[in-house]
Parts: structure tokens; C-alpha cells; sequence
């Protein structure tokens, strides 16, 4: 029986670290990963210009130093990401969730972040020229210029 049980979990695995590369090549052949899981991906260093990667799973995806350009990420789930010098300009980051990310040094001039969650996001150093923030989700958020935005933080 336990046999049965560690080689079923065994395949399980296997079968969810397939599904991982499976999205990794399709992001990478097509520049699309609409509904994908790529969360914990290393992906630092790309060109992923146009990518569509709305309402993906991208928990722990480090995007640092990537291009980005144009890019969707809209209802997506990208909490604990890492964008660190990553070019976003322009991009579609609407209604994501954006909870904890690394936004130091990225370049997000002329993103449109409509609702989004940027609760204990760091966005120090970044660039915000014409950046959209409609309605966004500040708590714990590092601003640009260092300070700290407290103003959506619920009251207990």
C-alpha cells in the first residue's frame, strides 16, 4: 500500500513539474501564457515584449532585468514577484495582485495598474512617468521617491 501511495504521488509530481514546462515552452514559442501557472519560474534577463500573461499564476516568478513592453498581466496573481529593473512601460496590470512584490528600479512608464493590489510591494527607484494607479491597493507600499503609502490599510 505505501508503495502504491509514493509511486501515485510520485507521478503526480511528475506530472505537475510537466505542466510547468509545458506553460515555460509556451511562454517562451508563442509569447502567450493566458491562465498559466509559471509561479517560481526564473525568467531574469528575457524578452518577453507583448506577452500575454493575463490571469496567470505567477507566485514567486522572477522577472528581474526582463522586457516586458506592452505586456498584459490582468487578473493576474503575481504575489512575491520579482521585477527588479524589468521594463514594464506600457503594460496592462489591471485588477492584479501585485501583494508583496519587488518593483525596485523597474520602469513602469505608461502602465495602467488599474485595482490592483500593491500591498507591501516595493517600487523604490521605480519609474512612473504617465503610470496609471486608478484605485490601486496601497498598504505597506514603498513608494517611488522611498516613503511609505499607508492610505488603503484596513482599520482593526
Amino acid at each position: 500500500m505505501k508503495t502504491a501511495l509514493l509511486i501515485t504521488g510520485m507521478l503526480i509530481s511528475a506530472t505537475t513539474l510537466a505542466a510547468d514546462q509545458i506553460y515555460l515552452d509556451r511562454l517562451t514559442e508563442t509569447n502567450i501564457c493566458h491562465h498559466c501557472n509559471l509561479s517560481d519560474a526564473q525568467l531574469q534577463n528575457k524578452d518577453f515584449t507583448d506577452a500575454d500573461l493575463s490571469e496567470a499564476l505567477l507566485t514567486g516568478i522572477n522577472l528581474s532585468g526582463t522586457k516586458l513592453v506592452g505586456s498584459w498581466f490582468t487578473r493576474s496573481r503575481v504575489q512575491n514577484a520579482n521585477f527588479e529593473n524589468a521594463d514594464l512601460s506600457i503594460s496592462l496590470m489591471d485588477y492584479a495582485n501585485f501583494t508583496g512584490t519587488n518593483f525596485k528600479g523597474a520602469k513602469l512608464d505608461g502602465a495602467k495598474l488599474n485595482f490592483s493590489d500593491l500591498t507591501n510591494a516595493d517600487l523604490t527607484g521605480a519609474s512612473t512617468k504617465n503610470t496609471v494607479f486608478r484605485g490601486v491597493l496601497y498598504c505597506n507600499t514603498t513608494m517611488p521617491d522611498g516613503s511609505v503609502n499607508n492610505s488603503g490599510c484596513q482599520e482593526k
